[in-house]
């Protein structure tokens, strides 16, 4: 079975010490196996036994018959070493079998919309009731995926380096080292002397959050499993700026404004005052005029807006 392999481990399960709410403590193995056999086979007292070991007598008394009773049950001899072993526990039995968990992995990697469901949104959408499988749990649903090999995984893909691109990368990197005679001299390559470029995209109608799909890390590309990254349907505006170290460029944004700019500006101001005042003259009485015409010329006003008001609440 391959290694569970969780998108998101919880490492603190791991650090957590476990505190016990009673002093007592199962039997080893070999400290029940031993007790048993010095009990029936070895003759010796159950007090004496109990004693010695430390533990209670009616708790030796239970052993025993369980012991007895199993041997009994699966026909075999009292000594044989697997009736000692710890039981699994005593949690429920295994809900689904081989072939039930095989269906699961079977339906959500059927196609693109099972793989891309959530575990919650499987569970909701009732994609395996249908198919005959008992009500299970998100966390079964994704121990069952986890235990598969398959995990939440971008849909995107980024391809590797090849070998020469390797190889260019390192002899560029040679090219360009800081380090001339020796390390931290600063003799080489100066950066500082760089003109670094950056950009800004805006998106619209691009996909926003994370899209995850069911699958494995070696699992073959296609449009049922990931697909590229690159999508038609959303467009991108694209800014480009560009910086260097030492040096300040020959263009700025911001300048302190001089008294003839702030004259200009109040004229510019008064300008397009003066305009939006003269056509709210014009305007207005337009308005109010189709207002006359359908019989309701006070609608904006403050007294007409509280008779609605009144007369709404008194119906």
């Amino acid at each position: 079975m391959p290694q569970t392999n969780r998108r998101k481990p919880f490492p603190y399960k791991a650090r957590k010490s476990r505190v016990n709410k009673t002093e007592r403590e199962e039997m080893a193995p070999l400290k029940r196996a031993f007790a048993v056999g010095a009990a029936v086979l070895g003759g010796a007292s159950q007090i004496s036994v109990a004693k010695e070991l430390e533990i209670d007598q009616g708790n030796l008394s239970r052993l025993i018959s369980r012991l007895k009773s199993r041997s009994e049950a699966l026909k075999l001899p009292l000594w044989d070493p697997s009736l000692y072993e710890n039981d699994i526990g005593r949690g429920r039995p295994e809900l689904l079998d081989q072939s039930q968990k095989d269906l699961i992995i079977k339906i959500v990697t059927s196609d693109r919309e099972h793989r891309e469901k959530e575990a919650w949104q499987a569970i909701a959408d009732g994609y395996f009731e249908e198919r005959g499988l008992p009500k299970m749990s998100i966390t079964t649903f994704q121990n069952v995926m986890y235990e598969a090999g398959y995990s939440r995984k971008a849909q995107g893909f980024k391809p590797t380096l090849t070998d020469d691109q390797h190889k260019e990368r390192y002899e560029w990197a040679l090219a360009h080292n800081s380090d001339k005679d020796e390390y931290g001299d600063g003799k080489g390559f100066n950066y500082r002397r760089v003109v670094y470029t950056d950009e800004t995209p805006a998106r619209v109608g691009e996909q926003r959050g994370m899209k995850r799909a069911w699958c494995k890390a070696d699992e073959v590309y296609h449009k049922d499993v990931k697909r590229p990254k690159i999508q038609a349907n959303y467009c991108t505006l694209q800014f480009y700026g560009s910086f260097t170290y030492d040096y300040k460029g020959p263009t700025h944004i911001y300048e302190k404004e001089t008294p003839e700019q702030k004259r200009e500006a109040q004229k510019a101001l008064e300008a397009e005052n003066q305009e939006n005042r003269r056509q709210r003259e014009e305007l207005v009485p337009l308005a109010r005029r189709a207002l006359r015409s359908m019989g309701d010329s006070e609608v904006n006003s403050k007294k007409h807006s509280w008779t609605k008001k009144t007369r709404a609440q008194e119906r």
